[in-house]
Parts: structure tokens; sequence; C-alpha cells
């Protein structure tokens, strides 16, 4: 093994001793092309956009490295262009057949650095490979740009001629294309011109995001009550993160993940939602849109208004959020500090730390003891907000090993080969979501109040479960797991007598197909919180409900009617076998 490793090492220096410029360009074109090559294979695109991917970027590539008589200098000119390639093609090792997109780079600025740890950590040998292969690039760079000898004029004639060839072949492709959908953009096709847009965007969102404080300042619900003054009311809103409708037993899946509310249900105390679609497979989206009237088909709102918090804090409500989320210094973040209290669990955490104790891990159960002080409080009205992290990467580590009641390899990373393992991980995860849930509502069956329960989760998750070998969440482009979310309601024996009619239109529309933008609207509607800003419409305790088309904001946050997301065969065949509903599609408004 050593006489062939000095072998290979003695070949790959006398190559490099006496390479031909001509070799190391061409080499070099290469290096900078493969994302592209990938991209056109992988990516769920069309015919046009697939050509063009390469078309475009091959000759622009030539060109550049003819301008030099030593490519390998242009080469390292490219640097930063490099590294972007190198994080594209990472990121195409976790999801299949996507750019850099927009949520990416504003998680880049918004994620804690023990949740990008816990994703980081299970990818390690693609990204040393990558890595590693393009280090390989640029010593090769470093060789053409040392060598005495240049490449010669003839060559550099003949590819820049080749190069404006092949752009001028790629013209007429892309005018014809564009004619017949006006929709397509070379900023959208091609990479990298599509992550620099991204860029583009996200800088502008993080712009908003900065100056929220000033935008939104002036906001008011003018909220109030319909119920009583002295009436003892508490209502909470579970916030679910990457639990997928698929994986929930009471939705149908095999495993029993579920037992507790599947129990509840039985009972006929929970209101079971089995349509509602996520509007964002991110939570960086996804929540402000649960938590305002901000939905996908008025996004634009986010920068100057404030979350239900505010509503119920208006209406005479005391309000606190408690998370076990890491801070994202998002609209999230600024949503769930305008109540009355705020809790991190993670922060606290941090502060025993400081002072020398030793917690353990954290799970979502550590928010039970917060729930149970505002319950005993005297507060007469509360609304409470529970922002779980349910079944997120790394699944294993959302529930204690002890508790696991599927089995689970004793080491797997996030790779395929161990989607079995993973699959079990996360359907543990979803049990534990289960028994947190069924906690919270076994609390509020004890109060003297009337009380009700709302949970919902973000998005869902893909884990390897088909042939496309998808994983996680937060691709531009969504599948079925990602998309299809769990929603339940339950209320207690006290408010259901003393507001039949609202329990009454929560059952009859069980079945009836909505979007997670409902939930603000739903809340309002259980508690008897009125606002210019609730619409009857978009409640699924309310009569007036109207299905209506359902909408998506994508990676752009452009929103998109559900049926134009261009879901794959093995998507639409699960929305068909889980009776999700499909409507003809209508523009945005």
């Amino acid at each position: 093994m050593t006489r062939q490793i000095a072998r290979l090492y003695s070949r790959l220096k006398a190559f490099i001793s006496a390479g031909d410029q001509r070799i190391y360009y061409w080499i070099l074109v290469l290096a900078l092309l493969v994302p592209n090559l990938v991209l056109s294979i992988v990516m769920q695109q069309s015919s046009v956009g697939r050509i063009l991917n390469v078309l475009v970027m091959l000759p622009i590539y030539m060109l550049l490295l003819a301008l030099a008589k030593r490519p390998g200098r242009i080469y390292w000119g490219l640097v930063v262009l490099i590294l972007l390639h190198v994080f594209q093609l990472v990121l195409l090792t976790i999801f299949s057949g996507s750019v850099v997109a927009v949520d990416m780079i504003l998680n880049l600025f918004t994620s804690e650095p023990d949740e990008a740890g816990e994703l980081l950590s299970n990818i390690l040998l693609p990204i040393s490979g990558i890595l590693g292969g393009y280090v390989l690039t640029l010593l090769l760079a470093t060789a053409s740009a040392r060598n005495p000898r240049p490449l010669p004029p003839s060559f550099r004639r003949r590819v820049s001629l080749w190069g404006l060839g092949l752009l001028l072949l790629a013209l007429p492709i892309w005018v014809g294309a564009k004619r017949r959908a006006p929709y397509l953009h070379l900023r959208a096709e091609v990479y990298p011109m599509s992550v620099f847009y991204n860029m583009y965007l996200a800088t502008k969102k993080l712009s908003e995001v900065i100056h929220y404080g000033y935008s939104s300042e002036d906001f008011s619900y003018g909220a109030t009550s319909k119920h009583p003054k002295d009436e003892r009311e508490v209502y909470v809103l579970v916030l679910g993160e990457t639990n997928r409708a698929y994986s929930w037993s009471l939705y149908g899946y095999g495993r029993p993940t579920t037992p507790r509310l599947d129990s509840l249900a039985g009972s006929g105390q929970l209101s079971v939602y089995r349509d509602v679609l996520t509007q964002s497979n991110t939570t960086y989206k996804s929540i402000p849109i649960i938590l305002s009237p901000a939905d996908a088909e008025a996004a634009d709102q986010l920068p100057r208004i404030q979350g239900i918090l505010t509503a119920f804090r208006e209406a005479g409500f005391y309000t606190a959020y408690v998370t076990n989320q890491p801070g994202n210094h998002s609209y999230v973040d600024f949503f769930a500090m305008q109540g009355d209290e705020y809790h991190s669990l993670r922060k606290d955490r941090k502060l025993q730390q400081r002072k020398g104790q030793r917690p353990g891990r954290l799970y979502d159960r550590d928010m039970l003891p917060y729930l149970d002080r505002l319950l005993s409080s005297e507060h007469p009205k509360l609304f409470i907000v529970l922002h779980t992290y349910g079944a997120h990467f790394s699944y294993r580590d959302r529930y204690p090993a002890e508790e696991a009641a599927f089995p689970v390899g004793k080491r797997y990373s996030g790779s395929e080969g161990d989607s079995l393992s993973l699959r079990a991980a996360y359907d543990n995860a979803v049990r534990q979501t289960d028994h947190f849930v069924a906690e919270v509502i076994a609390r509020l069956g004890q109060q003297d109040r009337l009380a009700a329960m709302l949970y919902v989760s973000d998005h869902g998750e893909d884990v390897y479960d088909d042939s496309r070998e998808r994983f996680l969440h937060s691709s531009p482009d969504i599948s079925y797991y990602q998309l299809h979310v769990p929603l339940v309601l339950w209320t207690s024996p006290s408010y259901r007598e003393h507001y039949p009619l609202v329990w009454r239109a929560a059952l009859s529309n069980q079945h009836q197909p909505a979007s997670t933008n409902a939930v603000f609207h739903t809340l309002l509607d259980v508690a008897g919180v009125t606002t210019r800003y609730r619409q009857e419409t978009k409640s699924l305790v309310n009569r007036a409900f109207k299905a209506g088309q359902r909408y998506y904001l994508n990676d752009r946050y452009e929103c998109v009617p559900i049926e134009q997301l261009e879901l794959a065969d093995e998507d639409l065949e699960l929305i068909r076998r889980m009776g999700l509903h499909f409507a003809p599609s209508v523009p945005c408004p």
C-alpha cells in the first residue's frame, strides 16, 4: 500500500511539473462547471432550464480562464466562487436538487451554533470529500500559475471563439423558452446567477428584520374580548416543530406514535383536522404566518404588524411565550417577546451553567413547570404559547434514550444508509410530542377555568422515505412530507358547555382543506377576541369558514397556489392516498 501511494504521488508530481497549460485549462473549466452539471441532472426544472444551466455557464468559464496566459491565476481570483461551489455541492448531499436558497442564506445569520452543529456533525464526510477535491484543484491552479510555459495564443483564440459560439447558441434557446414561459428567468434557472439573486433577496429580508422595531412600533389590533370580563379562561397554543402528519398514528400511520392523542380523539375530546398544509417549510417563515395575519397572500405585511400575543394583550389577557427553540433573530423572536412574559429554556440553562450547575439535555417536557406556574397564577385570563423543538434533527436528542419505543442503532449519521434508524428515531421524537401535548391537555383539564389548546406543526420533514432520498426540510422544492402537518384542537367540558356552537363548528370543519394561516384566526375566535384583522372565513371554529384556494410562500417570498408547486409524482400519489384536497389553481391575489 505504501509503495502504491508513493507511486501515485510520484506520478502526480511529474504531471504537475511537466503539466501542459491546456490540460490545466480544461481541468479548471470542468471544476468550475461541476455544480452546473450536477444540478442539471438532479434539479427539478424544465428541460430548457437544464440545458441553459450548462450552456450559459460553460462558455462564460471558458472565456474567463482564457483571459490569462496562465489560467490558474484566474482560477485563484475566483476563490469566493469556488467556496460557493463547495457550499452548493455539500448542500446537494442534504437537499438533492436544491440551489443555495434565500432561507438557507438567512439561516447562516439566524441559526444558533448548537443547532447548526447538530446537522454539520452528521455530514462531515461529504464536506471533507468535496472540500478536499477543490483544494486539489487549487493546487493545480497554483502549478498553472507558476508554470513558465503559458497557454499558446492560438489555443486561447480558439477556445474564446468556441465560448462565444456557445453563448450565441444559448441566446435563441433562451428567447424561445421565454416566449413560451414568460416566468422563466436566468436568475432563477442558471447557477450561480440564481444564488447571487437569492443573496440579494436575503439582504432585503435581513434589512426588513433589522428595522422591524421602527416599522411596527405604532401597530395596534384594536382588539377586544366578547367574553365576560370576570370569566376565568386559559388558551394554550402549542407550536410543533418538524412534525409531519404522515408519521402520526392519529393520521393513519402504522406505528403507534401518538397513543395518548389517539385515545383522546377516540373519546371525542379532540377535533382533528385531516387536511392542513403548511404555507412554508421553514420555521423562519411558517411561525410568523401562524402567529399573525401576514400569510402567504400578504407576507409583505410582516414588517409592519405585531403578533398574536399583542392581540390577546389588548383584549385583556395575561400573555406568556415559553420556548425550547434556539433564538433566530427574526420575526419569530420579535413576536415571542411581545407578551407579558418570555422564557427561553436554552437561555435559562446557560444561566444555570454559569452558576456551576450541570443541567441535562433539554426536552420539551421541561416547559411544563413554566406552564404549571402560569396556570396557578391569579390572572383570570391567560394566553400561553409553548414553542417546542418537537422532531427537529437530530431526532434521537429529542427524547430520553430509555423512553425509545422503536429501536434505533447505537450510532447513525445523516446518510441514506441509516434511513431505518433515522425513521425510528424520528418516530420516537413524534411520540415525545404526543406525550407532551397530552400532558398539557391533562393540566388544562384540571383547571377551574374555561380552557382550550391548539396544536399545530410549523412544517414536516423528509426522512429518506422513497427512492428520491430526500432528507430534512427547508428545501426550495417542497415534498408532501414537508407539506402536510397535524393540527388538533382540544377544549374543556366547561368550554364546550359555554360555547357549544364553537365546538360544533370545530367538529364540522375537521375534513375541510385548510392551511396553517388558519391558526391565528381560529385562536382569536375560540377566545372571543375581536379585531378587524380576524377573518371568520379563515377560522376553523366558525361556520363561515371557507376552504378556498390554498397558497404557499416559496423560497423567494412569492405567493404560489399549491397546485403550481410542481410536486413530484410520488408526492401527488401520497396526496391522493391521504385524501388531501387539490382545487383548480387560482392565482394569488
